[in-house]
């Protein structure tokens, strides 16, 4: 399994903020951030979504070790995209923040991820990976390609422990 560079910039200079994650972890957070985008209405409300949600389920697939496409700088290319995505990480994290129950395997394996058998997973690591997203949108990352210093999912993410979700 390899690990992607996340980032909210276009173009890959290797100068852009972000931060490295397993792609593994990084499939899992897009499956379940899918399942929270809003959903579009008759009224034309949120119809970004439609393609973020298509792009992140299938990045989620399992299919492109080393190269997860995110395309969050795509996601956050506009206003409304930026808006949907931020939507969908507040509301994934307001139900991480809910519990303090590990995930269990079994039902981490039936989010219909191929060829990826997940363990029992301390939801701590998706709270990591949250925060970190959200630090990411707010431009609060000052890490590049050349640094592996941040990986959510793997190291704990290091975060104003005073900070609380909106």
């Amino acid at each position: 399994m390899g690990t992607t560079f996340v980032t909210i910039h276009e173009g890959c200079t290797g100068t852009e903020p972000g931060f490295w994650m397993r792609d593994e972890m990084l499939e899992l957070w897009l499956r379940l951030l899918a399942l929270h985008l809003p959903e579009p209405t008759d009224k034309g409300e949120h119809t970004a979504t439609f393609e973020i949600r298509n792009r992140w389920l299938l990045a989620s697939r399992f299919y492109f070790g080393g190269c997860t496409p995110h395309h969050m700088e795509d996601a956050c290319s506009t206003p409304k995209g930026r808006a949907a995505v931020r939507y969908a990480i507040d509301s994934l994290m307001k139900t991480l923040l809910e519990s303090d129950t590990k995930f269990q395997a079994d039902t981490l394996n039936l989010l219909g991820i191929e060829g990826c058998k997940y363990v029992d997973l301390d939801r701590d690591y998706l709270i990591d990976i949250g925060y970190a997203f959200i630090d990411l949108l707010e431009e609060r990352i000052a890490g590049t390609a050349s640094s592996t210093d941040v990986m959510p999912g793997s190291k704990p993410y290091a975060r104003e422990r005073n900070r609380t979700m909106p």
